[in-house]
């Protein structure tokens, strides 16, 4: 297993459980000691974890929408990851509502951490997993459990809605009713997603992005298989589970219900770490590649693949660096280009035999990775500059949903 990887990094000492009025001293268990052979017959079903980080704002509306779900044999752990806020007193009063809730509170250590701070203690039969400020379809659980169990399946996918501010719902994610085996998985799912944004092995049928709360796991196959989160530059953790998932699995639903709602809350802490700058990217990132080719290449993925997602990971990793760049205020213009133009991911994607094609509809893919093959560097960091500020207007002033009521109005 990679070093990164090992459990005892993850879940911290000496935290403490708070259940239902019954408050326990947790003595930090190991995950090695955790196995399929624990768990009791008297199981929840389903143990769904939602770490939790100053979200004092829409926590409550998240754990009320998961507890009015139609299946009603869950577990829902709520792990406070060290939050600021009053985001640990809410959890504590809802807990004392519900004997469903348990609350557990750790020093903070980011959301792969929470992940699998709440996996050691999750006792249901299958995992699922939830942001603290979204929410789902009552049916959602009992729709993807009975897929499971029809099917044989060791995990189910269901489509999700992006929920914009304005309370509008567009579809973010899609998917048919299917049954996929290996190696279905990897052609019609594992490839789609890795390549998303990109116009290579696409999936028409289907929109699959890189998210986690929109599944539902065995337990006992990410127990057998290992499997946890990760995190090396900022917020994948959702895509290197996933990746396990895709090439651990040998069977997997997919349900064309649209049951999940990401909600797109502009206070958020993932929606600002955009505009944040990351010390140290340009490793972190070859940390990732690296992580990733090298578990498709365990998993025999052929080398022309794994060479095809090599220069698309380059590619995004070239657009990120423009963002860090940005986010660098105490730097010099000219300076900032010296460092862009030798970078590793840039000057990667300007010599490499493989190619792969940005796909339409996405414009920075399009428009700016052309310009940063052809070196014109400054150019494609003045214009990404742009389209970010345009794309926060479109987002904080609703300009979409604006038009489109004009437009409404003005039909006949």
């Amino acid at each position: 297993m990679n070093a990164a990887l090992q459990t005892n990094q993850y879940y911290p000492q000496n935290t403490t459980q708070y259940h239902a009025k019954n408050t326990t001293q947790d003595q930090g268990q190991n995950t090695n000691q955790t196995s399929s052979q624990n768990i009791a017959s008297d199981a929840p079903k389903l143990s769904i974890i939602i770490p939790v980080y100053n979200g004092e704002h829409y926590i409550e509306n998240t754990v009320r929408s998961v507890l009015s779900s139609s299946w009603h044999d869950l577990e829902l752990l709520l792990i406070d990851d060290g939050s600021t806020d009053s985001s640990l007193a809410i959890c504590n009063r809802l807990a004392e509502t519900d004997t469903r809730i348990k609350v557990y509170h750790k020093a903070n250590g980011g959301i792969a951490e929470a992940r699998n701070y709440g996996l050691i203690h999750a006792n249901g039969n299958h995992i699922g997993f939830c942001d603290q400020d979204d929410e789902v379809h009552e049916d959602m659980y009992q729709k993807m459990l009975e897929r499971i169990a029809l099917d044989g399946s060791q995990a189910a996918i269901c489509g999700c809605y992006r929920q914009k501010r304005s309370g509008k719902c567009v579809t973010f994610q899609k998917y048919t009713d299917d049954v996929f085996e290996r190696p279905q998985i990897r052609q019609k799912l594992l490839l789609p997603m890795l390549f998303k944004g990109f116009a290579a092995y696409v999936n028409d049928k289907i929109s699959i992005y890189p998210t986690i709360w929109n599944c539902v796991i065995s337990r006992q196959l990410i127990e057998d298989k290992k499997m946890l989160f990760n995190s090396f530059v900022n917020y994948e953790d959702d895509l290197i589970m996933l990746l396990q998932l895709l090439l651990k699995a040998d069977r997997i639903s997919t349900l064309s219900d649209i049951f999940y709602y990401w909600n797109t809350n502009t206070h958020s802490e993932s929606h600002h770490s955009a505009v944040r700058y990351i010390p140290g990217l340009a490793s972190k990132q070859q940390n990732l590649i690296d992580y990733i080719t090298g578990s498709l290449t365990d998993h025999e993925v052929s080398p022309e693949v794994i060479a095809q997602y090599t220069y698309v990971q380059h590619c995004r990793n070239a657009l990120l660096q423009l963002d860090n760049m940005a986010a660098l205020n105490d730097c010099k213009f000219l300076r900032k280009m010296k460092d862009l133009r030798t970078c590793n991911c840039i000057r990667y994607i300007q010599s490499s035999p493989y190619t792969v094609k940005p796909a339409k509809g996405f414009i920075r893919n399009t428009i700016l990775i052309p310009m940063l093959c052809k070196n014109h560097v400054a150019a494609a960091y003045v214009l990404n500059q742009l389209l970010n500020a345009l794309r926060l207007c479109v987002e904080k002033y609703q300009i979409t949903e604006k038009l489109e009521r004009m437009l409404k109005n003005r039909t006949p």
